[in-house]
């Protein structure tokens, strides 16, 4: 048995936390509105989500398979785009600390759900604290509880699939079911997609980690690329168990707890159910969100983008300020009543905006890291990384005008506003001289 680096990130460790960092509250609540809009074919459709998804993903994960990197986007975009951009991209980054908020409301609405006279904003901003203070015993420990958690959402979920579909009837998913397979037509089974997209992206964030694993370049593409098949098994089944269980009208827009009351008759079975799977989903997320930060910020404080004290640790090798900004952020929209979609609309736009710049970064590697490229344990050459990268901006783009048009007229201000900061606080730092960015030795010397 091999002695694993200590402190350091297994690939057990990798994957156990790129599932809980995908698998949220998505599974749960959007499978509904996707029957609404695509009827019996919601199962097809996450499957072309995930793929989806893939696409969207895959430069990112190839790029791991290239070189070792402690800041996640941030290092290839500041390294292979520019200082500008980069700096651009990292204090834009606090802006997706608003998934913490996500993850806090979502919890609340859950918590509330059981135990009725429990206030949903507590729960929230308590499960929002609790794994702050989790994430400051250090990574490694952080890393312990998260492949627990992780092997309880699994097999929570594999039991709703597995006893939804022996309970239900499997002809109401297929193509000769008495409803139209494709009940919305082409535009219905795009519009299923897009909702169930956001659910299927959140594992490329596990790049976030380089700095900390033990193998970086094999252990990260292994374990994002092991997530894919758990995607298709978890949601895949979970949307043909919930059309199989009940007639569609009575699933049409509900979450998929109201699926889990028939396929779990008895009381303690449904609320454990509801304990393994909606709110476990919720708590792996929450405790990888923090993790995933670390790096970028850590990072961008060595280069000079944030103060020294962004990047000060406590005795577990924790950034305290770091964790305290996520802790912020993600209380103050649960304690202003905040949504979960006004939640999700202030993040989608940016995100798409900022994996272009991604995009652009990797497009150079094949000229500033040939022999890297070369010897990547995936073994992409030139031509098939620039194919990759086409088929992702042209998936990127199909997802952002979707979004775009889903943004009211104050959501498209902010977000032109929040960029905008950004871009001029990187210029303004820029200028000043207090930044060196170390591309880390991801480039070759001529």
């Amino acid at each position: 048995m091999r002695n694993q680096k200590k402190g350091l990130l297994s690939l057990a460790d990798l994957w156990a936390l790129a599932v809980g960092q995908v698998i949220g509250a998505g599974v749960i609540t959007t499978i509904g509105p996707a029957i609404g809009l695509t009827g019996p074919s919601v199962w097809l459709a996450y499957f072309a989500a995930i793929i989806l998804g893939l696409i969207i993903n895959l430069p990112i994960m190839v790029f791991s398979s290239v070189t070792k990197f402690s800041g996640g986007d941030y290092s290839v975009i500041s390294g292979l785009g520019g200082e500008k951009l980069g700096g651009m991209f990292i204090i834009s980054f606090f802006l997706q600390m608003l998934t913490m908020s996500l993850y806090g409301t979502a919890f609340g609405i859950y918590a509330n759900s059981i135990i009725p006279g429990l206030s949903p904003v507590t729960a929230g901003v308590v499960a929002v604290a609790v794994f702050w203070f989790i994430n400051l015993l250090g990574t490694k420990n952080m890393a312990v509880l998260q492949k627990i958690m992780t092997v309880i959402l699994v097999v929570a979920l594999l039991a709703f699939i597995v006893l939804g579909i022996a309970k239900g009837d499997i002809k109401r998913a297929a193509i000769n079911s008495d409803s139209p397979f494709f009940a919305g037509g082409f535009s219905g089974f795009v519009g299923a997609m897009m909702i169930l997209v956001y659910s299927c992206q959140g594992y490329k964030l596990t790049v976030n980690y380089g700095g900390m694993a033990e193998n970086p370049t094999r252990d990260l593409p292994k374990a994002m690329f092991a997530v894919i098949p758990c995607l298709v098994v978890l949601y895949c089944g979970a949307a043909l168990a919930d059309v199989a269980i009940l007639p569609l009208e009575q699933v049409v827009g509900q979450p998929l707890t109201v699926a889990a009351r028939a396929i779990f008759s008895q009381p303690v079975l449904f609320y454990a159910f509801i304990i393994g799977a909606p709110i476990m989903a919720l708590l792996t997320s929450m405790n990888s969100t923090y993790g995933m930060a670390v790096g970028p910020y850590m990072k961008a404080t060595v280069d000079g983008w944030l103060p020294p004290v962004f990047g000060k640790c406590n005795k577990y090798g924790a950034p305290v300020l770091v964790l305290t900004i996520q802790l912020i952020v993600g209380i103050i929209p649960i304690l202003l009543g905040f949504s979960v979609s006004t939640i999700v609309n202030n993040i989608m736009v940016i995100t798409s905006v900022f994996q272009f710049l991604l995009f652009i970064a990797i497009f150079q590697v094949p000229k500033k890291m040939p022999k890297k490229l070369s010897q990547s344990s995936l073994h992409i050459s030139p031509k098939g990384l620039y194919a990759i990268l086409a088929v992702a901006c042209f998936a990127q783009a199909f997802i952002l005008v979707y979004s775009l048009k889903s943004l009211t007229f104050a959501l498209a201000v902010f977000n032109i506003v929040a960029v905008a900061v950004c871009f001029i606080y990187a210029i303004l730092r820029s200028r000043s001289g207090k930044t060196h960015v170390d591309t880390e030795g991801m480039f070759e010397k001529n």
